[in-house]
């Protein structure tokens, strides 16, 4: 099992939005804006208005947030992963991976038969491959970082 420096294995839980406590919700808009915002010197606006409509998996140990993603369902269209992020302490852990294949569940249990859309960094299309995404997009600058569009079709 994934464990951090201090040995324990992550917590993986689902939240809504009005269920966050609000050392939570500081928590991961910190780690938001330590990585994507100061980290990868991108510029663009964090706070979207998704948030509220979205699902939200924090990962935790020993009280500390180790990564997150969100996951948002339109009406109609592909459910969308997104902001996913890892705190410096759980890089090469193994936690990126576990928390992606989390996503992809709930989508596939909450949304049966919804493809899962990603908006990739470029670099980490590959990366992205491996879990069944394919690019849909030509790359485009999002805050000063190429992404691109990926898809992984429904299960």
């Amino acid at each position: 099992m994934l464990t951090n420096k201090w040995g324990s294995a992550p917590d993986l839980k689902w939240w809504r939005f009005d269920a966050l406590d609000v050392h939570q919700l500081y928590a991961v808009l910190r780690l938001r804006e330590q990585v994507f915002m100061l980290e990868q010197n991108s510029l663009y606006e964090e706070l979207d208005n998704l948030d509220q409509q979205s699902e939200h998996l924090l990962a935790t140990a020993d009280g500390e947030l180790m990564g997150y993603l969100r996951l948002l369902a339109p009406a109609v269209g592909p459910v969308k992963l997104g902001r996913i992020v890892l705190a410096k302490a759980a890089r090469g852990t193994g936690l990126g991976p576990t928390l992606i294949r989390e996503g992809l569940a709930r989508a596939a249990s909450q949304y049966p038969s919804r493809p899962v859309k990603i908006s990739a960094q470029l670099a980490l299309k590959d990366y992205y491959g491996q879990f069944g995404f394919v690019g849909t997009s030509e790359p485009y600058d999002d805050g000063g970082v190429l992404h691109l569009d990926m898809v992984k079709a429904a299960e």
